[in-house]
């Protein structure tokens, strides 16, 4: 393949507890017409050199091997305009699953973990709120009053007795 007529379409393949590169992973590539292996470098960088034609608007089956790791299976569309196939992290939960399987699942996730959140805080909201409350009360409630600090007349004199 001429280097013009082709399509450099990279990823990473990465650790999804540490979120570092692994290297040496074997990633391959199918579909009705393809049949590609590439291998990460130490960046955990992949890459494939599709020609235009053939990766126009293809959904691919995309497999990852990797010692220590759980075989990794997923859907991608690849398109002409879009090169960066995005990072494939391996040591997730149920790695077997597509990537819509995956993202889904995250999504899931991640509304549980918000729920979960919004739960535990909730306590401590309540809290705030009565302590800024009896605050609120205690900042409003008069002062005692006391004596003005200035007396423009003597104590026990008559008012008379000055003007005399």
């Amino acid at each position: 393949m001429s280097k013009k007529s082709v399509i450099n379409f990279i990823g990473r393949v990465i650790d999804y507890r540490k979120e570092a590169p692994i290297r040496g992973a074997k990633v391959s590539l199918k579909t009705d017409d393809i049949s590609l292996n590439s291998y990460t470098d130490l960046e955990g960088i992949y890459k494939f050199q599709i020609s235009p034609d053939k990766s126009k608007n293809v959904r691919a089956e995309i497999f990852v091997e990797a010692s220590g790791y759980k075989l990794y299976r997923g859907l991608i569309n690849l398109a002409p305009d879009k090169k960066d196939l995005g990072d494939i992290r391996l040591g997730a939960p149920s790695n077997q699953q597509t990537v819509l399987q995956n993202n889904q699942q995250n999504n899931q996730q991640n509304s549980r973990q918000s729920k979960s959140n919004k739960s535990d805080l909730t306590p401590v909201i309540t809290v705030i709120i009565i302590a800024f409350f009896i605050l609120l009360s205690l900042a409003v409630r008069s002062s005692p009053r006391r004596n003005p600090v200035y007396d423009r007349s003597p104590r026990g004199e008559n008012i008379d007795d000055f003007r005399r």
